[in-house]
């Protein structure tokens, strides 16, 4: 169930496998409730992206990013975010052009957390405009894990699967 909004789309990678894309600010958007016993877990946000533009002074604009937050109550449109889910290893910073890497990142579920917006994004950098090139996004998923422990094992785990 995911919404897409100005220059999102869905295409094929090397003919076969369907791929998120976005371009010039576009983005995808998810918003997955959780059970109020979530609450104390662990939440992973993970998946790979790969980038058409790679800035040669390791500016950040164009780069896929996975990016999120947690909303109060059990109705996510219109609820109050509670936390933003950004930082960690969430930017597919990769330094070449369409190599696949991965993004993660882990954050522990709020009390009164209804639902968690997953949103697939491009960065940009100040005074670094987009350009039409495409970020792109496979392998997804939010995964709830009882400790950090477990959840960490887990994006060990999924990278040495999708390297």
């Amino acid at each position: 169930f995911w919404s897409a909004y100005n220059e999102a789309m869905i295409e094929p990678i090397a003919g076969k496998n369907l791929c998120f894309v976005v371009r010039n600010g576009g983005y995808f958007f998810q918003d997955v409730e959780l059970r109020k016993e979530a609450a104390g877990q662990y939440a992973v946000l993970i998946g790979r992206g790969s980038s058409e533009r790679i800035n040669a002074d390791g500016a950040i604009t164009g780069l896929p990013y996975l990016y999120g937050y947690m909303m109060e109550g059990a109705n996510p449109r219109g609820g109050r975010i509670l936390s933003y889910l950004q930082g960690q290893q969430m930017l597919c910073a990769s330094r070449k052009e369409s190599e696949w890497v991965t993004a993660w990142g882990i954050f522990q579920v709020l009390d009164g957390t209804g639902a968690i917006r997953y949103c697939l994004k491009q960065a940009e950098q100040k005074d670094l405009p987009q350009n039409g090139s495409a970020a792109r996004f496979d392998d997804l998923g939010l995964y709830l894990f009882d400790t950090e422990e477990e959840a960490s094992a887990f994006v060990e785990t999924y990278k040495a699967q999708t390297q």
